[in-house]
């Protein structure tokens, strides 16, 4: 009688094992992608540009003829690809954190040789007169102050040229 029992222990030990350990699996796995209908790709183009807007493309351009030998300017990076979550907070946390950096972007990212961030660039243009934009951006600079990375914004219609200038003098230093 005490082995049956032994062995009833033990079957429920190892289907509860398994459960635990195949939720834990679940919770690795990336997420399933949907097949598309090869039909469906005919719905995606190329955007025309990068640059959402003339301030943009202007700025860009004057930071091309600033910036020293081996620092590159980067346009519309994600910022899930500059900014990480700290490893080893439980995933329900992790993933609520990543949530304040999924689906924005920097407008530019000047990188090194290396690929290691050296200044984050916003365009601060009409659109970042509302109520919401101006929360977001200050969402935008903490998180960029809690990275290490500077952050700094510049008005449109301030001198791109001078701003440009003065920011490649100022990579060069370092």
């Amino acid at each position: 009688m005490e082995f049956l029992v032994i062995i009833i222990i033990a079957v429920f030990c190892l289907l509860f094992l398994n459960i635990v350990i195949g939720k834990k699996k679940s919770l690795d796995k990336p997420p399933a992608i949907k097949p598309v209908d090869a039909n469906q790709f005919a719905n995606f183009t190329a955007a025309p540009s990068l640059f959402v807007n003339a301030s943009e493309k202007a700025f860009f351009y004057a930071l091309l003829c600033h910036l020293p030998p081996g620092i590159y300017p980067q346009s519309k990076v994600r910022l899930e690809d500059i900014i990480g979550i700290r490893k080893g907070l439980p995933y329900k946390e992790s993933q609520s954190l990543r949530g304040r950096i999924k689906s924005r972007h920097i407008d530019f990212l000047i990188i090194d040789i290396e690929g290691r961030s050296r200044l984050a660039i916003e365009l601060d243009g009409k659109s970042h007169t509302s109520k919401r934009a101006i929360e977001n951006d200050k969402v935008k600079t903490a998180l960029f102050m809690a990275a290490g990375i500077p952050l700094r914004r510049i008005r449109v219609g301030e001198n791109f040229d001078h701003i440009a200038a003065t920011i490649g003098a100022e990579l060069k230093l370092h």
